[in-house]
Parts: structure tokens; sequence; C-alpha cells
């Protein structure tokens, strides 16, 4: 992300405050993901090694910004309670190797709502009705992580956000074939459409490109997870399980009249599901009938050794 210029330091937090705050985030932290309830006094200390300084930002719109272990905030009003952006710095502290782009900031984002807890409900925007956690320029991609989580669950992504490890982006870049970097890429072109069209004369065009690329990002999702997790189905539960996250998908997902794609590739996927069941029926048949068959086998031997004694 852009570095900010600071044009001056007002004061330092003094510790009693960063402890407070470290403290409380901690907590929150570990309550919500309780299986990092083990790591709440590591996460605590990590935390107090953050320094706040407010500042005044040469440019006066922005509010707060990370850099080099330390939070600058132009308001004192984000240290007098925990909120979103206090803890969206804290978690850029915890990933203070990582490059930080729109997509790892998207992560940053939702974790902070479902850490704050303020939730909401479905929106209507750009005509595009859908469901997400957040308001503004991140509710869309919020809502697309939130599907991807909702398809390969939460164990990765805690530990990339939180404990800063690669976990999520290997993960997917595994089931989408090799293809993280297409995600990450149109994260950000996604975002930048949204910046664009608060300054374009061009309304309509740039929110057909948002529209565009939006179902093109969500529709990649749902066709490299599921093309991925069929070939790799080792076991009949697996086709269930599959077959309940594609119903539970599509609570999640975008909707727009003219998209037909949930429909007509879901009508595929339930085709090759069935093929896998109709596969393990026959060789769980097979089995049955060897099983049968060895047990007769071995009655019959048995049968001729009695009599032979």
């Amino acid at each position: 992300m852009e570095e900010q210029k600071i044009k001056d330091i007002i004061k330092e937090i003094p510790q009693y405050k960063i402890t407070k705050i470290a403290n409380e985030i901690s907590i929150r932290i570990t309550n919500v993901f309780t299986n990092l309830k083990a790591q709440q006094d590591n996460l605590f200390k990590k935390l107090e090694e953050c320094q706040i300084k407010i500042v005044k930002f040469e440019n006066e719109s922005i509010t707060h910004y990370y850099l080099n272990g330390v939070i600058y905030l132009s308001n004192e009003m984000y240290i007098n309670s925990i909120n979103e952006e206090l803890i969206i710095e804290y978690l850029h502290f915890l990933q203070k190797d990582k490059k930080n782009t729109i997509f790892s900031e998207t992560l940053n984002v939702l974790t902070a709502k479902i850490l704050m807890q303020d939730l909401k409900e479905r929106m209507n925007k750009f005509e595009i009705f859908f469901m997400s956690l957040k308001e503004g320029k991140f509710a869309l991609l919020v809502n697309l992580i939130m599907q991807i989580n909702f398809l390969v669950g939460d164990n990765e992504f805690i530990q990339t956000v939180i404990n800063s490890k690669d976990d999520y982006y290997l993960l997917l870049n595994e089931i989408s074939n090799g293809n993280i970097d297409r995600l990450i890429k149109d994260f950000t072109k996604l975002y930048n459409l949204e910046v664009e069209y608060d300054t374009t004369d061009d309304l309509y065009k740039v929110q057909e490109d948002i529209k565009f690329l939006y179902f093109s990002i969500q529709n990649y999702i749902m066709k490299f997870y599921f093309y991925y997790r069929i070939i790799h189905i080792t076991e009949a539960e697996e086709v269930a399980k599959l077959r309940s996250q594609l119903d539970g998908l599509q609570t999640l997902r975008g909707i727009i009249e003219e998209d037909k794609f949930y429909e007509e590739e879901s009508k595929k996927i339930i085709e090759r599901l069935d093929n896998k069941e109709k596969e393990f029926k026959k060789k769980n048949s097979k089995n049955s009938i060897s099983i049968v068959y060895n047990n007769k086998l071995i009655a019959f031997i048995k049968r001729i050794l009695s009599f032979n004694h």
C-alpha cells in the first residue's frame, strides 16, 4: 500500500494505554478464534510492542497508517475505544514482514469486522444484491472472501491474518491450480474500479465494469473450488459435503437478474458428483461381493481341514 507522509508528530501514547489496548485486542482475537486460545499470552506480549503516535498527515484525508512497528493516528479518538481501524493497523503490525495488497487488506478488513461484531446484512450496490459484513469500497471484496472462507474453512485464513503465515495463500494457490496471482490482481482491479466510480463522468461504464469483474471473480471461485475438490474426492462422505456446500454457497453469492452462471454450473457440478457417487457405490458393491466370496472360501477350506482331521 502507498506510504503516507507525516507532517508533524503531536504525541506518543503512553505504555499503560498500549498495554490496555493490547490486552483487549488479544482477548477479542482468542474469544472469537477459539483455536488460538493457547496463544493469548504470546499475542498480548507481541501486541504490547507496537507503538501508537498521534500525528498530522500531509494528506489530511488519511486518518490511520502503520509503518515499522508504529501505528500513526490522526485523531486521538482512535485510542479511546477499540474500533475497526485500530484493529486493522494492529493486524498490519502482526503481519509486519508481509507485503500489503488489496487482497491482504480485504482479509484484515473482514477480520476486524468479525472481531468488532459489527455485522451487516444483505445490501444492494451497483445493482448487485449481496451479503457483506462491510460497507464502502471493501463491501464486494469482503463478500468474495466470505465465499472463499465458506468453502475452504477458516483455519488457514486465521493462521495467515493473525500469525502471519502463508497457509491461506498456499491453499488457494493449490486449489486454483497455481492462479492465486489472478485473484490478487483481480481484487486490486475491482477496488480501483470502485475508486474510479467516485470520480468518473461515465458512471454507467464503470458500474458495468465493476459488475463484470465482480461476477468474473465470483464465478471463478466457484469453478476452481468444486473442480479441484471433485477431482480429489477419496471418500463417499465427501460427495454429500460438496452437495451441501454447493447449496450453501448460493446464499453468499451476489445476485443480478441476468446472471445464470450458478444455475448452469450447478447442473454440471451435480452431474460430476452423481458420477462420483456411482463410482463409490460400484466400488462398494464389488468389495461386498469380494468379502462374501472370501468368507465362503475360508469356510470351505475350514470344512476340508476339519474333515481331514
